[in-house]
């Protein structure tokens, strides 16, 4: 089972082999594991008022009152269990993630959504053993610390006592008494220095074991999550170039034939009011006519340019570069064995390469800029990268927001490194599989 204890983990933080564990480390590892027990300790305790109050919450849920308060009281056991995930973490040397279901509206929603959670219950689970594993580990950090020092402090302060001192059942009456005390001490420092690092340890991987959400479960959460952002993403983008076709459509081709059909309509009363009008009138609807046809072209080819469907991406990555205002240097790489990638992935990989070039040559300052495409069997690869002035960011009108999302509607990837002063490197991955 994932997260559960395996006989390697035992061992505790940077621990190594003997050759290589120095006084220092193992010291640094004592303090480190002391300061640890003593806070879980604080909070095991804090930890059973906890689990008295929250069972005081769930009796009145029943009721009808609790119902108020049992989300702001699991709210604060989550809070407190990330708190845990962090301490434990830190002793781990690595992150324990959390994956809860969110739970936002009214009180009745929040507290349905947290009790059909998975993740309350370990918590639940959690916060029982940690009550107990931590008041256990600060009891016995306690014990043998101050043992260790009651025992080596003897030979200073039993003769300041006015009656002879005593240990336990060791009665401290004479120099051999305070003599044999020293070692007693020594071997409690000795047993505190190796059992708290494990005890330390120990706790942690409860907390990991129990705390860390299963794998399937996390990798699931996740999918669903980066699924649902993807569709909201792919929507946006529809939408978006639905919106820019119709307003092309609008302001060009269909402007174009309104003026051609007014025009039209001019001529005809033309032909009997000032029939000598007529050639300059014709040549005016002409004009308007090519208009409208070179504005249609232009709708046409921002939905699909002909230069990807007849020649290939390649081809038309060229193309872009060749028309690129800023120098631009191409590395064409082609790996899939003469495979085309679906159109619509095609598509979208010329419309990226375009607006990143568009970016480029209006708002980088750049004075070159590399382009590097690369195609598999697989994924559609993209390179941008320009020496201008850095500091892109997907905001509003920089088109880097508008990539993102038309490449979310394909489930793939961009990464966008352009700190200021420059360099700006873009890349994009398109998954080409279905």
């Amino acid at each position: 089972m994932d997260g559960g204890l395996r006989p390697a983990d035992l061992r505790p933080a940077g621990l190594r082999p003997a050759r290589a564990d120095t006084w220092q480390e193992r010291t640094r590892r004592f303090a480190r594991a002391l300061a640890y027990l003593l806070a879980t300790g604080g909070t095991a305790l804090l930890a059973l008022l906890g689990l008295y109050a929250l069972l005081a919450v769930f009796v009145l849920s029943l009721v009808g009152p609790g119902l108020v308060l049992l989300p702001p009281a699991l709210d604060r056991l989550r809070r407190a269990a990330d708190a845990h995930r962090r301490r434990a973490g830190r002793w781990l040397g690595h992150e324990i993630p959390s994956a809860y279901r969110a739970a936002e509206g009214k009180a009745l929603v929040r507290a349905q959504a947290m009790l059909t959670d998975r993740a309350t219950y370990t918590d639940l689970l959690w916060l029982l053993a940690h009550a107990l594993l931590g008041t256990l580990g600060a009891a016995l950090a306690l014990t043998l610390c101050v043992g260790s020092v009651s025992w080596l402090t003897v030979p200073l302060w039993w003769q300041v006592v006015p009656r002879p001192p005593q240990l336990g059942v060791w009665e401290i009456d004479s120099w051999w008494a305070v003599l044999a005390a020293v070692p007693v001490g020594l071997a409690y420092g000795a047993l505190a220095g190796w059992l708290l690092p494990w005890c330390a340890q120990l706790h942690a991987l409860t907390t990991r074991a129990l705390l860390q959400p299963r794998r399937r479960r996390t990798s699931l959460a996740r999918r669903v999550e980066e699924l649902t952002v993807t569709r909201a993403e792919a929507l946006e983008a529809h939408a978006a170039e639905l919106r820019r076709i119709e307003r092309d459509l609008h302001d060009g081709a269909q402007a174009g034939l309104v003026s051609v059909s007014l025009r039209l309509a001019l001529m005809k009363r033309m032909l009997t009011d000032s029939p000598e009008r007529l050639p300059a009138m014709i040549d005016q609807a002409h004009e308007a006519a090519e208009q409208a046809v070179q504005s249609l072209r232009t709708a046409v080819r921002s939905i699909h340019p002909p230069v990807l469907a007849d020649r290939g991406l390649a081809d038309a990555a060229r193309a872009l570069v060749a028309a690129c205002q800023i120098p631009t240097e191409l590395d064409v790489e082609d790996t899939a064995g003469g495979a085309r990638p679906p159109v619509a992935v095609e598509a979208a990989a010329y419309f990226v390469l375009s607006e990143a070039l568009t970016n480029v040559a209006k708002h980088s300052g750049a004075g070159s800029s590399q382009v590097r495409l690369r195609t598999t069997r697989t994924a559609i690869h993209i390179r941008v990268r320009d020496d201008g002035r850095g500091g892109a960011a997907p905001g509003e009108g920089s088109g880097i927001r508008g990539i993102q999302r038309r490449v979310a509607a394909f489930d793939g990837v961009t990464e966008l490194h352009s700190p200021p002063g420059g360099p700006t490197l873009l890349r994009v991955e398109l998954p080409c599989g279905s």
